[in-house]
């Protein structure tokens, strides 16, 4: 949109339009402008609008998921078709309603959980770390005018999830749903089929050339071409060859970063804990006293402490004579440290007092701070650097040649201005673009150009970390039909398979209609085809897993009683299968004990989402809710 609006800054009709603005301005002051008249309401809560500009936002971010997980399918009616515009209003209906829910009962979002979520978000990483600027970008493009307006909003989703896990967790679940839900799910049953193979068939069929082209005729529409594209290209990816690194920049960045070359001093210690409560009575405390001091006394008689540790320790360490290893400051507990860092080399401590108990300590050794000379480190921080320097200078680009791309009609005029190679593709596929490293990466990307056509807005895309590219369709190829010459083999195959379907379709309704009067054995021996008999298989497939027994073949098969064959054939991989339900056997009492709790969890799930849509619609109902799909359908 930014760039539709660059590229036309000097013609005649946005001269118009900003005439307009400028006149609004002038004669009614900013605010007429953007949010009088022209405003329109989508719906209203209790006769609080909600405005089309949030209506649209919101449609956009779902159009866009539509666009990316669609591809070339997507389109306009199908997204009408699928109810989005309805879906996305009635969710912003919705969560008002939760927010004025979660605001009315006290519900507020901690600051700590807040920059928890915003600095766990991968979009704002760079190098597996959070990166403000990337931050500041990336919540701008998402339409926020600073990252405050961005941490407001996501304030407000806290506390409304915060309210819908509070509501989902509140259901709750009884052992005789517990039961049932086992009985159901751990049933096991021996299922028969016949599957007709049509590719079995195909061999004993005749294709005339009259039959082919008669086939051909009535489904032309399988026989186009793919879609083509012919692209101009540009790719930012500043190699690290072309960026120096002086050694001011490296004593500079090692200085900032001494801490991260730094070891701080490090102690080694054994121990010996006698265990003693906080708020443990006098005859406690005395007796544990007593025994640390009885441990003191060997020590100072000449026993190896680590042999006192071992037998008087009540610490899981006493088997290694009380080892703690080494350790820095701020990894024990303050008595605990105070003491050891307090010692001399081999000096065992006095009784110190912990939350844990009572401790005599032996220092073995104690390792100074140390520092990473500069020259060890040198390579490692000039890369680093480069990393750094390469990363701006590719954004720099980027944005240079966004800016370009606003002052100039094609992509080829944009890049050369900055002396930016272009590279032309195609025609090309989708298939053949996957052979274009570019296109592999994201799938997403490939799918929106091959919904481009020429003209369109050119956007600069990073791809991965300083690595962005500018795609610009130059010719659109669409699909066409194929003539009959160039696709003879393959329409003779299609109608070979299609008759071969269509005689195997009438092989199974043939055997069908004798199913209830005969077992499948003697029906698969009288029509020459295989039969199978599946292990005791579960109805969610655990206990065999043979491709034959489809989602739809267990369902169908659990659906039939003992001995009953299932009224119709079923697709699966194989052909069509018939099926008969053989054995019937009912889960084990023996193995309720072990599922009771796994399934106890999944019900509350369940039930936590049932009860959250009633709570929802029961919301619903004390609020007046009014939709204008008039609004909507200008959309």
């Amino acid at each position: 949109m930014l760039e539709i609006m660059r590229k036309h800054a000097q013609s005649w009709i946005s001269k118009v339009i900003l005439g307009g603005i400028i006149l609004s301005f002038a004669l009614w002051g900013v605010g007429d402008y953007f949010l009088g008249s022209r405003v329109q309401v989508v719906a209203e809560v209790d006769g609080n609008p909600i405005p089309d500009s949030a209506f649209a936002q919101a449609y956009e971010r779902q159009l866009n998921m539509y666009r990316a997980l669609l591809g070339d399918k997507f389109s306009k009616e199908m997204i009408d078709r699928m109810g989005v515009k309805q879906e996305t209003v009635q969710t912003i209906i919705n969560r008002q309603l939760m927010l004025d829910e979660a605001m009315e009962t006290g519900l507020t979002a901690p600051e700590a959980t807040l920059l928890a979520r915003v600095r766990a978000n991968p979009a704002f990483q760079a190098s597996g770390s959070f990166d403000q600027n990337r931050y500041r970008i990336l919540t701008r493009n998402m339409g926020f005018r600073t990252p405050t307006d961005y941490e407001a909003e996501q304030r407000l989703n806290l506390m409304v999830d915060a309210l819908q896990k509070g509501i989902i967790n509140s259901a709750d679940v009884n052992d005789e749903q517990i039961r049932d839900r086992f009985a159901a799910e751990y049933e096991t049953r021996v299922i028969a089929a016949i599957i007709v193979d049509p590719a079995s068939l195909e061999s004993k069929i005749n294709i005339t050339d009259e039959a082919a082209r008669e086939y051909y005729e009535a489904h032309k529409e399988n026989y186009r071409s793919p879609l083509r594209l012919k692209l101009a290209v540009v790719e930012i990816e500043p190699g690290v060859d072309d960026i120096e690194i002086d050694e001011n920049e490296i004593q500079a960045a090692y200085e900032e970063q001494r801490d991260r070359f730094s070891k701080p001093e490090q102690r080694h210690a054994r121990h010996i804990l006698v265990r003693l409560v906080l708020d443990a009575g006098e005859d406690a405390r005395n007796s544990a006293f007593e025994k640390i001091e009885k441990a003191a006394a060997r020590i100072k008689a000449g026993e190896d402490f680590a042999k006192v540790a071992r037998e008087m320790s009540d610490d899981a360490t006493a088997k290694n004579g009380g080892d703690l290893g080494s350790f820095g400051r701020g990894e024990m507990v303050a008595p605990f440290e105070e003491a050891v860092f307090s010692m001399q080399d081999g000096e065992v401590s006095e009784v110190v007092e912990t939350q844990f108990g009572l401790h005599l300590i032996q220092l073995l050794d104690i390792k100074p701070e140390q520092t990473t000379p500069l020259e060890q480190v040198r390579n490692e921080i000039a890369e680093q650097l480069r990393l750094v320097r390469i990363r701006d200078e590719a954004y720099r680009l980027s944005q240079d040649l966004d800016d370009a791309l606003g002052q100039e009609d094609t992509l080829k005029a944009a890049a050369e201005g900055m002396n930016l190679a272009v590279r032309e593709l195609g025609p090309i596929s989708q298939d053949e673009a996957l052979a274009e490293d570019l296109f592999v990466v994201d799938s997403a990307f490939r799918q929106q150009i091959f919904a481009a056509s020429p003209g369109d807005p050119v956007n600069v895309v990073e791809l991965s970390e300083s690595h962005f590219v500018a795609v610009e369709v130059l010719e659109r190829l669409e699909p066409d039909v194929l003539p009959y010459v160039k696709v003879t083999a393959k329409v003779y195959e299609n109608a070979r398979r299609s008759m071969a379907a269509e005689q195997a379709r009438t092989l199974a309704d043939e055997i069908l209609t004798k199913a209830d009067q005969a077992r499948l054995d003697s029906l698969a021996q009288q029509y020459g085809q295989p039969i199978y008999i599946s292990k005791p298989v579960r109805r969610i497939g655990i206990g065999d897993d043979s491709t034959w027994l489809t989602t739809m073949v267990l369902e169908a098969a659990f659906d039939t009683a003992k001995g009953d064959a299932y009224q119709s054939a079923l697709d699966v991989p194989q052909g069509l299968a018939l099926i008969q339900v053989r054995d019937v056997i009912a889960a084990k009492d023996s193995e309720f004990a072990r599922q009771k709790e796994a399934i106890e969890s999944e019900l509350l799930k369940g039930n936590g989402a049932v009860r959250f849509a009633r709570w929802m619609a029961s919301v619903r109902d004390r609020h007046d809710i009014i939709v204008h799909n008039d609004v909507l359908d200008r959309f």
